[in-house]
């Protein structure tokens, strides 16, 4: 974790983070390699991900973006372009809302889901998910710690 952390307050603690795309980044940008309206046909994809997921309060700019976890919650970045690092806090969500989150590997394909109080779910993925796993068991590290409290 060599890259600043923008807009994080001054007491608040960075645990993990790691680099996201939205659910079906992998198979899209696959799919659209072989079309014509590649880049297209990749944020139709994103877009139909994004309304879901800002309703369940899940806010992102574009398609790639970085997910972290402070010891206030998650927090979710945009990315630079170069390097992907992050660039500037796009949402928060309290580990109050979130009731259960998972991570599983998919061949190359690492998914993390989000399932919130509200009944809503959503999903994220990475290629290399090692930081995404570790991720989500840090997340589960946080809620089972809130509700032994």
């Amino acid at each position: 974790m060599a890259a600043p952390t923008p807009g994080l307050e001054p007491d608040e603690h960075l645990i993990a983070r790691a680099p996201a795309s939205f659910r079906g980044a992998a198979a899209a940008s696959v799919r659209s390699t072989l079309a014509l309206g590649a880049a297209r046909r990749r944020l139709d994809a994103y877009y139909a991900w994004q309304v879901p997921a800002a309703v369940a309060g899940f806010s992102t700019i574009g398609p790639e973006f970085v997910v972290g976890l402070t010891d206030r919650g998650l927090v979710l970045w945009s990315t630079s372009f170069w390097f992907s690092r992050p660039r500037a806090i796009t949402g928060r969500i309290a580990l109050a809302d979130i009731h259960e989150v998972a991570a599983v590997r998919h061949g190359i394909v690492t998914g993390f889901a989000i399932a919130f109080r509200n009944g809503a779910i959503v999903e994220v993925e990475a290629i290399r998910g090692r930081r995404l796993r570790h991720l989500a068991a840090a997340v589960r590290d946080r809620l089972a710690d809130a509700q032994a409290a």
